[in-house]
């Protein structure tokens, strides 16, 4: 958000002074940039709880050793409406977990989701983002662009606070490739850390951690 000094507001440098989408929209994570700091669960942590606590984060980060260190970002992409397989596993209908077309964005239903002990849509989830915290939230929670009190105002604080710029805000229209992006993006933190270890070929775990010299006959 814009700084307000002395009765008047100054605008930062960052991607906060980025147009923002119309439409539906998600955050891109360019794992290739991003070194791990969490400083995007700390802001989502404390936008939605006021506590810096990563496991209450919305999006995760996950670490690898690919043998190289790597961090893999982990956080829901809205998904379009014939590809929600969380809403679709959801047991109570309607589903306790849907796209609210005015808000756009992901809301769970508290008074009909069945809570921690059910957990279905995490379990559809492809890219596994659904969260669950049973020791401070009764529901599953999800990523809500930052929309915390389901006004409409769709402000993701951690694509704002990514020193790195590791996350970009982007309309759910975009296309790459013939593909829109979030079928591109919407992977396991596992697969995706398998694919970025391919690019680091012939590297594998044994030439760094166990290199030959270091062997004995």
């Amino acid at each position: 958000m814009p700084e307000q000094h002395k009765g008047e507001i100054v605008k930062g440098w960052g991607k906060e002074n980025l147009p923002v989408p119309r439409g539906p929209a998600f955050f891109e994570c360019d794992e290739m940039k991003c070194v791990g700091c969490g400083i995007c669960q700390m802001a989502c942590s404390m936008r939605h709880h006021g506590v810096i606590n990563k496991e209450l984060a919305r999006i995760q980060v996950r670490k690898y050793l690919l043998p190289l260190p790597k961090a893999v970002q982990v956080t829901c992409v809205q998904c379009q409406e014939n590809e929600r397989e969380c809403e679709k596993a959801c047991p109570v209908s309607p589903p306790a977990i849907y796209f609210d077309k005015n808000l756009l964005h992901l809301v769970f239903a508290a008074d009909r989701c069945l809570g921690n002990s059910c957990l279905q849509c995490l379990e559809a989830c492809p890219a596994k983002a659904i969260r669950s915290y049973p020791a401070v939230c009764a529901t599953p929670f999800v990523c809500d662009l930052c929309d915390a009190s389901n006004s409409g105002q769709r402000d993701p604080l951690c694509v704002n606070v990514c020193p790195y710029g590791a996350l970009n805000y982007l309309s759910s229209q975009e296309h790459r490739f013939d593909y829109t992006v979030q079928d591109i993006r919407r992977k396991h933190a596992d697969e995706k850390a398998a694919l970025i270890a391919k690019r680091l070929h012939p590297l594998d775990k044994n030439s760094m951690g166990y290199p030959g010299w270091r062997q004995t006959q």
